[in-house]
C-alpha cells in the first residue's frame, strides 16, 4: 500500500493508549486500543511505520515538523548559501558565525537536532519490538517492514554521528531510568552497527524493479546499499565505498535498475516522481502534504497569478556561482577560460549553473509557461516593474536566486509544492565511486568514463576537452571530483557534510570582518562584491556540535562534552 503519513500527535495518543492497557486478568476492552490489541490491527502497524518515515529528517528548529526546512536551509551552514533571516529556520547564520553567544550547547537548534533523531530512533525501536504481535500481515510483509524501520533507525544514527561524533547507541525502547544513565558509544562502534543494520535491511527489502507501484517511496534494497556507500564514504573507507558503488553499478539485476535521466531538470519535476535516478526520497503530494519553503528562495513576481516571494531568505553565494566550469572544462580563473566577469560572466558555463541558480538577465520560464527576463544587476532593469528582483533591500542580498526545485505546476498564486525531496540519487552513487577512486589514487579513464563523463554529458557539455579524462584543468583530480560533486548536488543538503568530512571547512567558511562572504559584483556602482556575512569556523571545536546542555544535565553519563565546548 502507498506510504501514509499519520499525524505525530495522533500516533502518540494511540501509542499511549496501547502502553496503558487494561490490567484486569482475562478482561480486555474492545472499545480502545490496549497493549494486547494495538499491533494486531493492520492499519496501526502501517501507521506506526509511517511515523518512522515522517520523522526521518530533523525539522531544523524546535517545534518544526517540516523536514524540507532543514533540507534546504542546511545549505546556509555551508559556503553554498546565506540566510539573512534565520531565527525561524534553524539559525544556520548564527551557527555559521562561529560566535559562542549564538552557537553553543544551549541553543534550540542543537537541542532539536539531537532530540528529533532520538525521537525517530525511539519510534523505530517501538515498531521493531512490537510489530511481530501482528498475525495477519504475514511473515514476508512484516520482515520487509522491519527492514524499512532498521534502515530509518540506521539513518538517524548516521545523522547523529555526523553532527555529534560519539553518541548513545540506542537499540531498544528505554525506560525513564535507562534514558537517564545511557553513555555515549564511540563513533566507530556506532558506524559498525549502522553498516550491519543496512546490510540486514538490504537482505530483506525488494528492489526498485520488484516494488509495487503503490509502494513507491518505501525503502528498497538499492536505497539501503546506497546509504551504506554514503556511510562508508563519510568515514573515509574508500575501498569499501567503491566496492558497494560498483555492486550497485554492475549488478542491477540483483540490486535494482537505476540510471541518469537525460534532462537534468526532469530529476526534480513534480510530474516525474520516483524516476530512474531517484534512489531514496521524502514523499510529498498535492494537496495533502506539501512544502512551501521555495517562496523564500526564488525570484519575485514570477508571472501572472504567482504570489510574490515573501522574502529572499536563502541566497546562493558568489563562491558557488564561481565553482561552475567553462564549457571546455576549465575553472573560470584558469588561463584561457575566456571568463568575462564584468560583461558576460554567465555565458560559456556549465549548463548546471542555469539549472541551479538564477542570475542577472536569466530567462525565466514561469508557472504559466511564459518567459520573462529577471533583472538583478542594479541599474539594468528597463522599468520599475522589472526592478523588483534587483539585488538589494527587498530583493536578493547576494545577486542570485535559486532555480533548482522550482515547480511550474504548483497552483497559480501559491508556492505549495508537492515535489519529493531527494535524499540519494544515482548521480551521487557515480560521484561516490569517482571520489573513492580518486582518493585511492585509482582514477583511470575507465572510471572517469563511468562516472564524471556521463554526468557532464547529461549536463550539456559537448567539448571533448571537458568530457574526456583527465579533464581540461590544472587542479588536482580529487579537487576536480569534489567540484563536480558541488555543482551536481548543490541545494540538495549535502555540502555542509562534505566540507566537514574533507576537513576544508576552516578554509571555505572563514570570512572575518573585511573579508565577508561575497555576493555578486553589484556593490559600489557594480565595481565591488556584495558583502554578506561574517563567518568563523574554528577547527578545534566546530567539526562537532556540542551535546545539548539539558541532555548532559539530565544524564551526566553523556560527559565528557565534545572538545572545545565546555
Amino acid at each position: 500500500m502507498r506510504l501514509r503519513l499519520l499525524n505525530k500527535t495522533s500516533f502518540i495518543i494511540l501509542l499511549a493508549a496501547a502502553m496503558a492497557g487494561c490490567k484486569k486478568i482475562d478482561l480486555q476492552r474492545i472499545d480502545v486500543y490496549t497493549d494486547a490489541n494495538f499491533w494486531t490491527v493492520n492499519a496501526n502497524a502501517f501507521n506506526a511505520l509511517a511515523t518512522c518515515y515522517a520523522q526521518q529528517i530533523s525539522g531544523g528548529q524546535s517545534g518544526s515538523s517540516s523536514p524540507s526546512q532543514a533540507y534546504f536551509y542546511n545549505e546556509a551552514l555551508s559556503d553554498n548559501a546565506f540566510c539573512p533571516l534565520d531565527v525561524n529556520v534553524g539559525t544556520p547564520t548564527q551557527i555559521s558565525s562561529g560566535n559562542d553567544a549564538n552557537f553553543n550547547a544551549g541553543i534550540n537548534r542543537v537541542k532539536y537536532e539531537w532530540g528529533s533523531y532520538y525521537t525517530n530512533i525511539r519510534s523505530c525501536n517501538v515498531f521493531l519490538e512490537n510489530v511481530d504481535k501482528n498475525t495477519s500481515l504475514g511473515t514476508a510483509l512484516i520482515k520487509r517492514m522491519k527492514g524499512e524501520a532498521r534502515y530509518l533507525r540506521a539513518q538517524a544514527l548516521f545523522r547523529l554521528t555526523n553532527f555529534f561524533g560519539d553518541v548513545p547507541l540506542v537499540t531498544k525502547t528505554l525506560s525513564v531510568d535507562e534514558a537517564k544513565s545511557i553513555k555515549r558509544t564511540p563513533k566507530a562502534d556506532v558506524v559498525t552497527y549502522i553498516l550491519n543494520e543496512l546490510d540486514s535491511a538490504a537482505a530483506v527489502l525488494p528492489t526498485r524493479d520488484a516494488q509495487l507501484a503503490t509502494d513507491r517511496g518505501r525503502i528498497t534494497r538499492g536505497a539501503a546499499l546506497a546509504m551504506k556507500a554514503r556511510v562508508l564514504l563519510y568515514n573515509n573507507r574508500w575501498a569499501e565505498c567503491a566496492a558497494v558503488c560498483e555492486d550497485l553499478m554492475n549488478n542491477q539485476a540483483v540490486n535494482g535498475t537505476y540510471s541518469l535521466l537525460p534532462n537534468f531538470p526532469d530529476i526534480f519535476s513534480a510530474n516525474n516522481k520516483y524516476n530512474a535516478e531517484v534512489i531514496a526520497d521524502l514523499g510529498y503530494q498535492q494537496p495533502n502534504r506539501t512544502w512551501s519553503d521555495w517562496s523564500d528562495f526564488g525570484p519575485f513576481y514570477t508571472g501572472p497569478g504567482a504570489t510574490a516571494a515573501t522574502n529572499s531568505n536563502l541566497v546562493p553565494t558568489q563562491d558557488l556561482a564561481e565553482s561552475f566550469l567553462t564549457l571546455d572544462g576549465k575553472g573560470i580563473f584558469e588561463a584561457g577560460s575566456g571568463y568575462d566577469e564584468d560583461n558576460n560572466p554567465y555565458v560559456n558555463r556549465d549548463p548546471r549553473l542555469g539549472y541551479t541558480l538564477v542570475y542577472d538577465k536569466y530567462q525565466w520560464v514561469n508557472n504559466l509557461g511564459a518567459t520573462q527576463t529577471i533583472y538583478i544587476k542594479p541599474g539594468t532593469a528597463p522599468d520599475a516593474t522589472n526592478k523588483k528582483n534587483e539585488a538589494g533591500p527587498g530583493g536578493t542580498t547576494s545577486g542570485y536566486y535559486w532555480r533548482k526545485y522550482f515547480d511550474p505546476t504548483a497552483p497559480n498564486g501559491t508556492f505549495n509544492y508537492g515535489e519529493n525531496l531527494i535524499i540519494i540519487r544515482w548521480a551521487d552513487v557515480l560521484l561516490m565511486e569517482a571520489e573513492s577512486k580518486a582518493m585511492l589514487g585509482q582514477m583511470t579513464s575507465a572510471v572517469w568514463d563511468q562516472t564524471i563523463k556521463p554526468l557532464r554529458t547529461r549536463a550539456g557539455f559537448t567539448n571533448p576537452l571537458a568530457l574526456n579524462y583527465p579533464g581540461n584543468t590544472t587542479v588536482t583530480m580529487i579537487d576536480q571530483v569534489r567540484n563536480e560533486r558541488r555543482c551536481e548536488l548543490a541545494f540538495e543538503s549535502l555540502r555542509y557534510d562534505d566540507i566537514k568530512r574533507w576537513k576544508i571547512a576552516e578554509v571555505v567558511m572563514n570570512h572575518p570582518t573585511g573579508n565577508e562572504v561575497r555576493g555578486a559584483k553589484y556593490a559600489a556602482g557594480n565595481t565591488a562584491y556584495l558583502k554578506l556575512v561574517v563567518r568563523l569556523f574554528n577547527p578545534a571545536k566546530h567539526y562537532l556540535w556540542p551535546i545539548p546542555t539539558e541532555s548532559i544535565q539530565t544524564d551526566p553519563a553523556l560527559l565528557p562534552q565534545n572538545p572545545g565546548w565546555n
